[in-house]
């Protein structure tokens, strides 16, 4: 009896390893639908979206608290500036390559003033940064990064309900558009 017990208990471990080791393995398969490729693919270039449950990317809100827009964009041509007003209590802004890795993260405590303005551009549109010296630069958070595709998220904390309609409008109003400076 004793036997039969640890038989059927050891097929049991030895099949549940198997089934784990299956799901392990196809998690890339049937994981292709992920937050990121949602954004790359279906988001409209250079344009804040606001991440709502009618929008066309389905991303579960993980706090609710936070409202939520992302600005895609390609590096290829010119950088990308992103600036806001109508700031909120707390607001934080963070660029991701293609894949959903984070490339830089701030907030309103980092930001230069509190301000949002943050340029992305490629390293080459750097050197070119570096020897014209654009005044707005002074008072600008300048990611450099080597992605040639990614996407901006941008957070707005809601205190309370009468505070939603002032973190709505600072996302509907903040710009994601190519810099020309360069």
């Amino acid at each position: 009896m004793i036997k039969r017990i640890l038989y059927f208990g050891a097929c049991g471990l030895v099949l549940a390893g198997i089934v784990h080791i299956a799901i392990i393995l196809l998690i890339p398969t049937l994981g292709k639908r992920d937050a990121a490729k949602q954004i790359v693919d279906s988001l409209p270039e250079l344009q804040f979206v606001e991440l709502s449950k009618n929008s066309a990317v389905k991303i579960a809100a993980a706090d609710p608290f936070f409202e939520l827009a992302v600005c895609r964009f390609k590096l290829q041509e010119a950088g990308v500036q992103i600036t806001g007003n109508d700031l909120p209590s707390f607001w934080s802004a963070a660029v991701y390559d293609g894949k959903g890795r984070v490339i830089y993260s701030m907030n309103d405590r980092t930001a230069i003033g509190k301000k949002l303005q943050i340029l992305v551009v490629n390293p080459i549109q750097m050197a070119a940064l570096r020897q014209l010296q654009p005044e707005e630069l002074e008072t600008s958070i300048v990611v450099e990064t080597p992605i040639q595709e990614g996407f901006i998220l941008l957070r707005a904390f809601v205190r309370d309900p009468t505070q939603k309609s002032r973190s709505e409008a600072f996302l509907n109003f903040a710009r994601c558009s190519q810099y020309t400076g360069i």
